[in-house]
């Protein structure tokens, strides 16, 4: 189990304007809870990544080629003649250019998906009410944690636990003849202790039984 915790600026752990064992108001909760969700939040790198080495190479070539021909030696990096000629007899509402127009947009809407969805995080935040103090459980801690609570259910004799955005999946393996109920009392294991942890956001804890001949693993 490991943990991440992050203080963003200033050393006084208990928050501007706020002494030690002193309740914090609803306002100030929802400002840490801002700050610990955009300090844990994964980076859009990928369609920045692939636009902007796109437009790096694109304008730097253009720009090597207009110097090139302001200079009277042009680099011929581009074969301007052999496009031009092709592109004044095209038939801009023909198939071909249709085809090409709905690939650049599909292309475009992609980059656009991708910079509006975040990626997946790596840690689970945690409330602190405070500002100054962002605490992360990662993904392989808070399944330590879970395996722990549900092995801990009578019955149980092994659990693997896994993280899916915010649900919490638990697979445990039971004897043939389990009690009843096994998977709700699981899950409701779990779930108490995730919820002792203080997550900034909704978790949810699903369980799988399966069972094991002889009670065995």
């Amino acid at each position: 189990m490991s943990a991440t915790i992050s203080n963003p600026g200033a050393p006084d752990l208990a928050g501007p304007g706020t002494a030690p064992g002193q309740p914090v108001s609803g306002a100030d909760a929802r400002s840490a809870h801002r700050v610990a969700v955009r300090t844990f939040r994964p980076r859009r790198s990928t369609a920045a990544v692939v636009v902007s080495t796109v437009t790096v190479l694109v304008a730097g070539l253009a720009a090597a080629e207009l110097i090139a021909v302001l200079a009277g030696a042009p680099l011929r990096f581009v074969p301007v003649e052999r496009v031009s000629e092709p592109a004044i007899g095209a038939r801009w509402a023909g198939p071909e250019m249709m085809i090409a127009s709905a690939a650049t947009a599909v292309i475009g809407l992609y980059l656009l998906f991708t910079a509006l969805i975040p990626g997946k995080s790596s840690h689970m935040v945690l409330r602190t009410d405070d500002r100054d103090l962002v605490v992360g459980l990662s993904r392989r801690g808070l399944c330590r944690i879970a395996e722990s609570a549900a092995q801990e259910t009578d019955g149980v004799t092994g659990a693997r636990a896994r993280i899916r955005g915010r649900t919490v999946r638990v697979v445990v393996h039971a004897p043939e003849h389990a009690a009843p109920g096994l998977r709700a009392r699981v899950e409701n294991g779990v779930r108490e202790r995730v919820l002792e942890l203080g997550p900034a956001r909704p978790v949810q804890v699903r369980a799988k039984v399966r069972s094991v001949k002889g009670g065995l693993r």
